[in-house]
């Protein structure tokens, strides 16, 4: 009887033989460790700039990180193939040896066959594997939510290396960490919505150094943004997701800075209105990074406005409305209960403020015990520069808004924090001592603009109450967006007066004197249309152009564009 050769079906028994061999090569090259890593360091020393042996050393380890995992996933699927195929030929010879023509095939040729399916089976996971290498979905570090083309590494490198460059003020600064673009990188990658909104803020903006108002980069990741907002409404059951409400707050901002007024009105009106469904900001302080970016969107980008607040902690929250030709007075609001809330937080304020006047030994004796108080916020200090009210260099109406949002904001922040603790307190003196920390900190220069300040502000959540203080800042920034421009700037002018400890009476009264809580309430609970312009507003020319020429800040040292939000 002639035995039949395994040939017949699949390779020939020399080809297996060669097989078997380069497969039992393979098994032991794989289960080795990777020998010599630490001689692959030796040729970093010869680098001759420190710049230059990091940046080797971080791409060594990579790849030899990046090789390990490789080898590790491969030996885990040739086990599984291993166990799998034998225990499938172990069942069938526990049965029967005898193909179906009835000839017995010996045991050798059987593991023969076995160890070349287990060698088609690998090179079929080498090749999909290294096919995929690199994008995000395969990358070994899990990095992005979709796949990595070169359009999506350009424009990760664009948001998370050149804006924070634009936003320093000192180039050797910007190579280390930018903390708040990097918290937002690693907010934005744990899913897809937020991600590809994150890809069309960097087209927009690199577009924009460009000297164009929008490019096939932009259209293409707007349209995929809205596409992935859109699939994700339509299969809604109940209150929206933090990933979604984040897409279209992305959205609205990226309207609101270099779209059209109108579209990012709708994104924001439908924003408020998912928020207010979930049960407004107090729903999103179990996740801090995404709390801190939505508050501050909505202080520095978001207009002025009667009709809704995520801020307000009350059942009686009126609902969103879309149309901007509503006008109609909300009697008996939270908006007007706001409004009223700011009066008397104006008030305790100048209370305190007289309070701490250096008049007696005992007040000298506490301004001197409390050295974080009294000379924080001086002229000349970082927190004053932050603070203070300068030109920004941005010609865009809108640009230059987001910027006084930003520090009025923090202006009422300090001065709750002070409020609730006590101008002269140890629980003061610790709250400034953490904040100067962070602004001194190498590695952050939230201290360079009142943007960074006030993020720096939301996300210090150290403390009791922050979360409350951070809703009330929110619900008093709102009330005065709706002050004409004089109001404005009376109220900035007094909140800063608090904060700098003035040395007499006088100098508070010359202050004090243009505060009027009767003219402020007539005018924060007056319709929208009744206000007079603010000063700067943008013409209909400019607003229908719809392009935002920016330009440079005196405070900025390196870049012909800033950006106006990250």
């Amino acid at each position: 009887m002639t035995r039949r050769k395994p040939c017949d079906t699949s390779l020939s028994f020399h080809s297996i033989q060669i097989d078997s061999s380069l497969q039992r090569l393979h098994r032991r090259v794989a289960t080795q460790p990777s020998s010599g890593f630490d001689q692959e360091f030796q040729f970093v020393d010869g680098l001759q700039s420190k710049a230059q042996r990091k940046r080797t050393r971080a791409f060594v380890t990579k790849q030899h990180y990046r090789r390990k995992r490789y080898e590790e996933l491969e030996s885990a699927t040739l086990t599984e193939c291993t166990l799998s195929i034998s225990g499938a030929t172990g069942s069938a010879s526990k049965s029967s040896h005898v193909p179906g023509n009835g000839i017995r095939v010996p045991k050798d040729e059987e593991r023969e066959l076995v160890e070349t399916q287990i060698i088609l089976s690998s090179h079929q996971l080498r090749t999909s594997f290294i096919d995929t290498l690199g994008r995000g979905r395969s990358d070994p570090f899990d990095s992005y939510p979709v796949p990595a083309t070169r359009d999506v590494h350009e424009l990760v490198d664009h948001y998370y290396f050149v804006i924070p460059s634009l936003v320093h003020r000192h180039w050797h600064r910007a190579v280390r960490k930018p903390r708040s673009c990097w918290d937002l990188f690693n907010l934005y990658r744990k899913h897809e919505i937020p991600f590809l909104c994150m890809l069309h803020h960097a087209a927009l903006h690199l577009a924009t150094l460009k000297g164009r108002k929008e490019s096939l980069q932009a259209i293409e990741f707007k349209q995929r943004s809205l596409e992935a907002v859109n699939r994700s409404l339509q299969v809604l059951q109940g209150p929206c997701d933090d990933w979604t409400t984040m897409g279209v707050g992305l959205l609205a901002n990226a309207e609101r800075v270099w779209g059209d007024r109108e579209i990012a009105r709708l994104h924001w009106g439908a924003l408020k209105r998912l928020l207010l469904e979930r049960g407004g900001f107090p729903a999103l302080r179990d996740n801090l990074p995404y709390h801190t970016k939505i508050v501050w969107s909505f202080i520095a980008l978001s207009w002025p406005t009667m009709d809704g607040n995520p801020a307000y902690l009350d059942e009686a929250s009126e609902s969103v409305s879309i149309s901007t030709a509503t006008t109609s007075l909300l009697s008996g609001s939270a908006y007007e209960r706001s409004c009223d809330e700011l009066v008397e937080f104006v008030n305790r304020r100048k209370a305190q403020a007289l309070k701490a006047l250096p008049s007696t030994a005992a007040q000298h004796k506490a301004v001197k015990d409390h050295p974080l108080r009294t000379k924080s916020f001086q002229a000349g200090s970082k927190l004053s520069i932050a603070l203070d009210n300068f030109e920004t260099g941005y010609n865009d109406f809108d640009k230059r808004r987001a910027v006084d949002n930003c520090r009025m904001a923090s202006l009422i922040h300090l001065n709750l924090v002070l409020a609730e603790l006590g101008d002269f307190s140890s629980q003061t003196e610790t709250y400034l001592a953490t904040l100067q920390q962070i602004l001194e900190d190498d590695d952050d220069d939230s201290d360079l603009s009142a943007e960074h300040l006030l993020w720096t502000l939301l996300s210090l959540s150290n403390g009791q109450g922050h979360f409350e203080r951070v809703w009330k800042m929110s619900r008093l920034v709102g009330v005065v967006k709706r002050t004409s421009s004089s109001m404005w700037s009376t109220i900035e002018n007094v909140l800063r007066t608090f904060l700098r400890l003035p040395a007499n009476a006088s100098d508070l009264g010359l202050v004090l004197e243009e505060w009027s809580h009767e003219r402020f309430l007539m005018e924060a609970k007056s319709p929208v249309q009744n206000l007079a312009q603010p000063v700067g507003w943008p013409s209909e020319a400019s607003l229908e152009a719809g392009v935002n020429q920016t330009l440079c800040s005196t405070h900025c040292n390196i870049c012909p564009l800033k950006p106006a939000t990250y």
